[in-house]
């Protein structure tokens, strides 16, 4: 039973040769059946690993997969391009900003160094000013000094001693005026000075000003406009990434929609074929339910007819291949298609007081009947013309030591001889299949082996070899190869040297019809190496037999069949035998055993001297078998079957007997040639 084991919210269910997880939170369910499937990294189902085969062209379905599959592939390339364009343009504007407000902080800095800057030299030039003015000023203080030191009389600094200068203070008034017409002058050339300074230190100020707020500030603005442009470059690429993005997403929505699309169709088609089945389910059902008698009774009928024409359609066969054994005309390819005829009919064809008619075309299907006619029409021909109707008739005895085997007659082979025998003594004649498959009730059923012998040799007509296939050599007999048939009417087989057969008497006919007993005494009970004086053989063709073609040209060629003896069921069975004890026009899956048996073939009494064929050649013809009537005396292999049990009821004491004294196995063939022109 599968162990489930629980992990979490998922279930890990074991089951011989498969583990498989369960989905999260589904429990195992007991008596459920689980099929593992194998998905790939895009969710579709993917062919296992362990699947070594291909198929030979890709369904609908994966063809949709592989769409998607590649759809979805481009549209995470797009996202991801896009990914790496918005994490570039993040950090472009990220820089902008940086030296945006690194900027402004330089420029806030360079102001205040400016104002500095300015008001710094606004004293410096009032401090000028004010130096060319104390220079004026001190330089005019320093020119009255002189003038009063001038005006003084010197007498007067020296005590008048010397006398003095009466006229100084004239000449200080003269220099007063003098020097203050200096200083006027002077101060007018101080102001225009100090307003010419004024006026370059004004202009100075303002051309920094305006090349600090307004150059350097156009500048920026400009250095600004060319950032902010590669932002808007970057910006134009990532909506049309974006675009891309678009359409990569639609082609991949497309295509998952493609796929859903044939798997609502494939489930479609699913439930359609249900739904068709239930139906047709429903109706058949209805229809066994209101129409069973009818159904049952059209059935049989039907049944019964198609088996009547399978066996009417086998025993046409059968005659057509009957008829190519016995006339050997179907060898050609028009003699194949003749046959195809019999096998691709589905049709009865015509029949008039129960005799088949000619269809008087093949066009179509003209039925078994035409074939039948056909056939039957050709055989009334061919009967008169092949010489069926008066076949040449003899009676041949070859000699298996002599003819097959090439062993001298005399003495001098008989150890060759017996060696011959010993060879084809068999322990179990049950283990030889053919003795199995032909040989009527060799097997004893009491569970003991049969011992016996079983000698093999193989027949041919052609000129210039004996029967056996050995060069024609003088006492050898062959057949004739002028009649393309020589079939078998009656064999018979002599085993030279037996000690104890019961052969028939010459005068033995004469004296039953006069009601008398012939004398038989017998003493072999009495011989060490006496037999059972009847004792019983078997003579089996199992290999292929072989026949001329009718030289109705005056050219024949050879060819071979393999002959199958069966059995042909009763129609009616009256006597409700237990071989045929079912309908012969029931179903073929009734039948327990095949339709047509194996014929085996009973045991004869063999002879012991050839004069008992001559006998029989008088009437005497009881010891003949003519189970083989029909068959050709050419046959790739015959099997003589000599079983112990017949010779004694120590049976390999009587296989040592039958060695010991028989020198020789005679076959005696009646029969019947046809000249076949």
């Amino acid at each position: 039973n599968p162990l489930s084991l629980r992990f979490g919210l998922v279930d890990k269910v074991y089951v011989p040769g498969l583990d498989i997880t369960l989905p999260e939170g589904k429990p195992y369910t007991a008596n459920t059946h689980y099929i593992p499937y194998t998905l790939n990294s895009d969710g579709f189902f993917q062919k296992p690993s362990t699947y070594l085969t291909k198929r030979p062209s890709m369904g609908k379905i994966q063809i949709a997969i592989s769409d998607a599959i590649t759809a979805h592939q481009e549209l995470n390339a797009v996202l991801g391009e896009i990914g790496f364009t918005t994490q570039k343009m993040d950090a472009s504007v990220r820089t902008f900003q940086s030296v945006s407000a690194l900027g402004g902080r330089i420029r806030s800095a360079q102001e205040d160094n400016l104002t500095g800057e300015h008001f710094t030299r606004a004293v410096e030039t009032a401090n000028e000013i004010y130096q060319n003015y104390a220079n004026i000023l001190s330089a005019a203080l320093n020119r009255m000094s002189d003038a009063a030191k001038e005006a003084i009389p010197k007498e007067v600094i020296a005590g008048l001693a010397a006398g003095g200068d009466f006229l100084a203070p004239t000449t200080l008034a003269v220099t007063g005026a003098f020097n203050a017409a200096l200083v006027s002058f002077d101060t007018a050339n101080a102001v225009r000075n100090s307003l010419v300074l004024l006026l370059r230190k004004v202009t100075d100020f303002g051309k920094e000003l305006r090349e600090f707020h307004d150059i350097q500030k156009r500048e920026i603005d400009i250095n600004r406009l060319e950032q902010v442009n590669g932002l808007i470059s970057q910006l134009l690429d990532l909506q049309n990434l974006m675009g891309n993005a678009g359409i990569a997403a639609e082609k991949y929505h497309n295509a998952q929609r493609r796929y859903e699309f044939l798997v609502a169709q494939a489930r479609r088609l699913q439930e359609e074929r249900e739904i068709f089945r239930q139906r047709a389910s429903a109706i058949i059902q209805g229809y066994r339910t209101r129409d069973a008698g009818f159904r049952i009774f059209r059935n049989e009928r039907l049944e019964r007819y198609k088996s009547l024409f399978d066996l009417a359609a086998t025993y046409t066969f059968l005659a057509a291949k009957a008829f190519d054994y016995e006339t050997g005309l179907l060898g050609s390819n028009e003699g194949a298609d003749f046959i195809e005829r019999i096998i691709s009919s589905r049709a009865l064809g015509l029949f008039k007081q129960g005799e088949p008619q000619f269809a008087a075309s093949n066009t179509g299907d003209p039925g078994l009947s035409s074939v039948l006619a056909e056939m039957n029409s050709d055989w009334s021909v061919l009967r008169g013309r092949l010489g069926i109707n008066n076949p040449d008739t003899y009676g041949t005895t070859v000699s298996l030591r002599s003819e097959r085997y090439r062993i001298y007659p005399d003495g001098t082979g008989d150890a060759n001889w017996v060696d011959v025998l010993r060879r084809g003594v068999v322990d179990d004649l049950r283990a030889d299949g053919d003795v199995m498959r032909y040989c009527l009730q060799i097997d004893s059923e009491d569970g003991l082996p049969v011992p016996g012998i079983v000698l093999d040799f193989s027949t041919i007509v052609k000129d210039g070899f004996n029967l056996f296939g050995q060069y024609l050599a003088p006492g050898d007999n062959t057949f004739s190869s002028t009649s393309f048939a020589n079939k078998i009417f009656g064999v018979g087989v002599a085993f030279e040297g037996y000690r104890g057969i019961n052969d028939p008497l010459a005068n033995s006919t004469v004296v039953e019809q006069l009601g008398g007993v012939s004398p038989v005494g017998s003493v072999s009970f009495l011989d060490p190496n006496g037999l059972s004086g009847t004792p019983y053989i078997y003579l089996i063709p199992v290999g292929k037999d072989s026949m001329r073609t009718p030289p109705l040209g005056d050219v024949s060629g050879i060819r071979s069949w393999q002959v199958a003896d069966v059995s042909v069921p009763l129609p009616f069975n009256v006597g409700a035998s237990e071989f045929s004890s079912k309908k012969f026009w029931q179903a073929g899956d009734s039948l327990s055993e095949e339709l047509f048996d194996i014929r085996k073939h009973q045991s004869f009494r063999a002879v012991s001297t050839v004069d008992a064929f001559q006998r029989m050649s008088l009437g005497l013809d009881h010891y003949t078998n003519n189970r083989l009537i029909g068959r050709s005396i050419w046959n790739s292999q015959w099997k003589l079957v000599i079983p112990g049990r017949s010779l004694l009821s120590n049976d390999r004491e009587g296989i040592e007997r039958f060695i010991r004294t028989v020198r020789d196995i005679k076959l005696h063939f009646k029969t019947y040639s046809y000249s076949g022109n």
